[in-house]
């Protein structure tokens, strides 16, 4: 019988098991199973499946963040920063819905405690302020309008980029990359400057 060293060990291993089974069809005896330990001896460490959902989501979540912070701060150009952004969200949703399709579809989340709610909030405010930080370094190099209002564009981009979460499973024709591709074309369309978006700031003729 294994002993459980850490959490982590725990997380990774619901991580694994929810990847396989989907959340739903997943039990907390085959999350003790995987760490080769007995159904109690996880309970020290965590709850219930739903607290371990939440550690994993929040695990991964964070991992995306952090690699979209990185990007940001990156030299290059405005247009290859956003087609990364898209691609990495793509790629996000597609690894993870079938473990936590309702991390995607449901943003509130009653078992959620005050303080987790908070620090959800705080995560989510640093995600989007490192799209807004792509746009506005696209209107400083004048590539994009500065038309735009930042904030809607975020919202805009990522519930696009979200939306597949919702959808069948890909198909032909429909991959994260093929995905992102026809993505950014359809928002740099409107983004870039000398676009529809300035014509809406200069108002009508």
């Amino acid at each position: 019988m294994t002993k459980i060293r850490s959490r982590q060990q725990v997380v990774d291993a619901a991580a694994k098991v929810f990847a396989e089974k989907g959340y739903d069809n997943a039990r907390i005896e085959d999350i003790a199973k995987e760490l080769g330990v007995l159904q109690g001896s996880l309970y020290y460490h965590v709850s219930s499946k739903a607290a371990l959902l939440r550690l994993v989501t929040r695990q991964q979540f964070t991992e995306v963040v952090v690699k979209l912070e990185k990007l940001v701060t990156g030299q290059e150009p405005p247009r290859e920063k956003l087609k990364k952004a898209i691609l990495a969200q793509h790629r996000y949703v597609d690894r993870h819905r079938t473990a936590s399709p309702r991390w995607f579809t449901e943003a509130h989340d009653p078992r959620r405690t005050e303080i987790e709610a908070e620090e959800d909030t705080r995560l989510l405010a640093r995600y989007r302020e490192a799209w807004k930080s792509i746009l506005k370094d696209g209107i400083a190099a004048g590539d994009i309008s500065p038309g735009i209002d930042p904030t809607i564009t975020v919202l805009t981009l990522l519930g696009m980029c979200i939306s597949p979460a919702a959808w069948p499973p890909p198909g032909p024709g429909r991959s994260p990359a093929t995905m992102a591709a026809l993505q950014l074309h359809i928002a740099w369309s409107g983004l870039a400057a000398g676009s529809a978006a300035d014509d809406a700031e200069a108002g009508p003729a």
